[in-house]
């Protein structure tokens, strides 16, 4: 037997049983995320393949019992594979299509920001239009507020109220494909990087409207972004040197690769291997966008000159801690993190609501001059 399996055939006949043993794993790996995705139940069906393969093999089946363990091995391997993209598939559909965000924070909720409210409208360089709220201050510095993933602008209310208290002019504004925005697809800042240069310059233009009507105007630009908002700051200040005075960085993730990654365990139940590497390969293929453009870990290094404060809950099972420690390992001086005990994913503003408000107020600002 063992000189017949160094036989081209013999080869074959182990390549073929490789093939149900890989395909057995990844069905009992699916077929156990069968209660949360029910689905993926049916992957069970097909665990027995590298068995059946055995016994194909070993007893030199026949007939009909031949012919349906033939058919068997195909159909496991074949529906194995399929249900394999299948879930990458869904995983990048979920992905770029995040379901509308939640209604916690409304406008109503602070009175003396939404009686400075002014709604706005502007265009992004590849025409997608946005909109967003603005409150003019009169301290002569601005901050653009980023919300996050699976949110829109309603989620940085409470950021934008503290800001504006202390007399900063705020924007806050939902990202293409979010609240009222256009826009086909989430692309976890790749794309919104155009909606935050939309975003600076119609900023940049209303200090020029306040300066022509004899104001001072606005005389610098921070950020604050939430998850994906503070990946795409962090994306944004890299290629735009000079545009940004101080970002602020709250839970953001250090790379596409490490998002995926992680939102695959933890919201799916499944490794993320093999799993989240094809669902960014199809979520490329359907937008264009490039995983090696989305790193903020690396980005990071390309700013000088602006100091970052980042923010990171040590409870957060979205995107890990060690995500923002890999961003600001990496980060140039004046730089500093605030790792906050029993936060989770973005919520260090209700965890530690006086001490975060006092950070980002007091780092806004010192390095907004």
């Amino acid at each position: 037997m063992i000189t017949s399996l160094k036989t081209p055939s013999g080869i074959v006949t182990i390549l073929i049983f490789i093939l149900t043993i890989l395909a057995a794993i990844l069905s009992g790996v699916m077929g156990a995320a069968g209660p949360s995705t029910k689905v993926l139940f049916i992957a069970w069906l097909f665990v027995p393949a590298p068995i059946i393969f055995v016994l194909f093999v070993w007893k030199k089946l026949t007939g009909i019992a031949g012919i349906a363990s033939k058919a068997y091995i195909s159909i496991s391997i074949a529906l194995t594979v399929l249900l394999l993209l299948a879930v990458a598939w869904s995983g990048s559909e979920t992905a770029l299509h995040p379901g509308p965000a939640s209604d916690e924070e409304t406008l109503s909720m602070y009175p003396q920001l939404e009686a400075n409210i002014e709604t706005v409208s502007f265009l992004a360089a590849d025409g997608v239009t946005l909109s967003g709220w603005m409150a003019t201050g009169d301290s002569g510095k601005a901050v653009i507020l980023l919300h996050g993933y699976t949110g829109d602008r309603t989620a940085m209310l409470p950021q934008a109220k503290m800001l504006f208290d202390e007399g900063f002019t705020v924007l806050l504004f939902d990202f293409r494909h979010r609240g009222e925005s256009e826009g086909d697809f989430v692309s976890f800042g790749y794309y919104e990087k155009q909606d935050v240069l939309a975003a600076v310059n119609l900023i940049e233009e209303t200090g020029e409207t306040m300066r022509a009507s004899g104001g001072t105007g606005i005389e610098s630009i921070g950020l604050i972004g939430l998850s994906n908002g503070g990946a795409t700051a962090i994306l944004f200040a890299a290629e735009n040197p000079g545009k940004i005075k101080a970002l602020v960085i709250d839970s953001a993730f250090k790379s596409l690769d490490s998002a995926v990654s992680q939102s695959f365990t933890h919201f799916v139940g499944l490794p993320a291997f093999p799993f989240a590497p094809i669902t960014v390969w199809f979520s490329e293929l359907r937008t264009g966008l490039n995983r090696k453009d989305v790193i903020p870990e690396e980005a990071i290094a390309n700013i000088t000159d602006t100091p970052v404060l980042i923010i990171h809950g040590l409870e957060d099972e979205t995107i890990s801690y060690t995500d923002s420690e890999a961003i600001y390992s990496k980060a140039n001086q004046p730089k500093d993190i605030w790792l906050v005990p029993g936060a989770e994913h973005g919520d260090a503003s209700e965890i530690e609501e006086q001490e975060y408000q006092n950070r980002i107020v007091s780092f806004f600002t010192e390095h907004l001059k």
